[in-house]
């Protein structure tokens, strides 16, 4: 059967929750019962030592302190009886201790099946604790390191009472790790949710699908990047639908034309005069042109298009764009200027194509720009080696700038196609240049305020050749 998402997170909370608790538990429940008996060691060392000390400086001698400390401080396991009243106190195992010897190592208490007064081994003795009153030690304590004693009932209990709060809090912490997890993987499945959903409605082509980013996480990131490309595809589906009006306006207005010449003259309504067959020719160039355009761009695109990289003077291409187009901009009543020092440093490009571009952005220019405007050539290098269009045309506006290299699309929707122009030439334009290496960029402050095409390319080093 297959799980949700939500019952794998879940699951995955628990198992992780049920690990730790499990672990701490266990560590807990072995390390309690031992912590208790060291606690028992410590406290009848602690108890010992204190009594030791105490009697030794009432009586200047540890002589006697076995028969004081039995009758003092250890409870009897059975009522003493009459005739054992004379008797001295038998030692007692006292839990925690092995023995207590003096300084000389001889016993007081029996210590590993040594009597009370034979000496004991010193090798027997390394883990012992000095007992000193007044800096001189008197007397060692020899701790059971080993536990060998067993707890009483009282501690017994209570090592039971640990290890069920134990398992009460491992209960507690697994239902805790459920409840979250729940919370937590509701939490995080609803952005999922909501970008399945839009998703869903993306693959039915409902492209204009936004949804809501809740956080700056990978979550919130994907939910970014599905916003971009829903808008990308609205976008360039958009551009579909109007390059396809577009190639249909533009293929059908030149072939009605020459089509109804054709049914005139083949019903003799008309006869071919100069006049007519300019007008033919005028229409067959138009349709000759957008196909032209149209393989100059795939062929760019695909990388069909062969690209002679030479070293190039910016200057120098920029005064032959200037001396070709400043008649035209003068009998247009244009202001063409050009601004290109010499000693601009030396691109690697295509000089043909890149002259191409440079004529295809200059014309742009001047069609869009009134009579009485200016256009400027310029040239600047820093790190890099600019070749600037600006004019004082029409401009563009902000909605419309990211666009205006996008095959096919005019930012003025009024000029549909004039001579000829179908929106290609700055695709073309972004293509050739890319292909050389360089980037080309607009700006315009908006409409009635000029534009700016910029080219940059890498300043020419020779190792680019090789």
């Amino acid at each position: 059967m297959n799980r949700s998402l939500k019952v794998k997170l879940i699951l995955s909370y628990l198992a992780v929750a049920l690990s730790t608790v499990l672990v701490v538990s266990a560590v807990i429940r072995l390390t309690s019962g031992q912590s208790l008996m060291n606690l028992v060691v410590e406290q009848q060392t602690a108890l010992l030592q204190e009594a030791v000390q105490n009697y030794y400086s009432a009586n200047g001698t540890l002589q006697g302190f076995v028969t004081d400390y039995m009758e003092t401080n250890l409870p009897q396991p059975y009522p003493p009886q009459p005739d054992d009243q004379d008797k001295p106190p038998e030692p007692r195992d006292i839990r925690g201790v092995h023995g207590l010897i003096d300084a000389n190592y001889t016993a007081i208490i029996p210590t590993f099946g040594y009597e009370a007064g034979q000496t004991v081994p010193a090798e027997q003795v390394k883990q012992s604790i000095p007992i000193k009153v007044d800096g001189q030690t008197i007397a060692y304590i020899l701790p059971d390191t080993k536990f060998q004693f067993k707890l009483s009932a009282e501690e017994e209990v209570f090592l039971q009472r640990t290890n069920l709060a134990i398992g009460l809090a491992a209960l507690a912490g697994i239902l805790v790790a459920v409840l979250a997890g729940y919370a937590l993987a509701g939490g995080l499945l609803k952005p999922i949710r909501r970008l399945t959903q839009a998703s869903r409605a993306l693959a039915s082509g409902d492209l204009q699908q936004q949804v809501p980013v809740t956080s700056q996480d990978e979550l919130g990131e994907l939910t970014a990047t599905f916003n971009k490309m829903s808008a990308d595809l609205d976008q360039a589906d958009q551009q579909r639908k109007r390059m396809t009006a577009d190639i249909t306006h533009d293929l059908s207005t030149p072939l009605q034309i020459i089509s109804g010449y054709i049914e005139m003259l083949e019903e003799g309504e008309v006869t071919l005069t100069p006049p007519r067959i300019e007008i033919i020719k005028t229409e067959v160039n138009h349709l000759r042109r957008l196909v032209s355009d149209l393989t100059t761009l795939a062929q760019v695109e695909a990388g069909g298009v062969d690209m002679q990289a030479v070293s190039v003077q910016p200057a120098t291409i920029l005064e032959r764009v200037f001396q070709a187009y400043q008649p035209i901009a003068a009998h247009q009543g244009i202001d063409l200027t050009l601004d290109a020092p010499l000693s601009l440093p030396a691109i690697l490009a295509d000089e043909g194509r890149l002259l191409q571009v440079l004529k295809n952005l200059l014309e742009n220019a001047l069609r869009y720009t009134p009579e009485g405007g200016a256009i400027h050539l310029s040239g600047r290098a820093g790190s890099k080696v600019e070749l600037i269009v600006s004019d004082s045309g029409s401009g563009i506006d902000p909605e419309d700038l990211p666009y205006v290299f996008d095959r096919f699309y005019r930012a003025d929707k009024a000029r549909s196609a004039q001579a000829g122009k179908m929106g290609l030439g700055l695709a073309i334009c972004k293509a050739l240049v890319s292909a050389q290496g360089g980037t080309i960029s607009a700006e315009s402050g908006g409409a009635g305020q000029g534009t700016r095409m910029i080219i940059v390319f890498d300043p020419y080093q020779p190792e680019n050749l090789s």
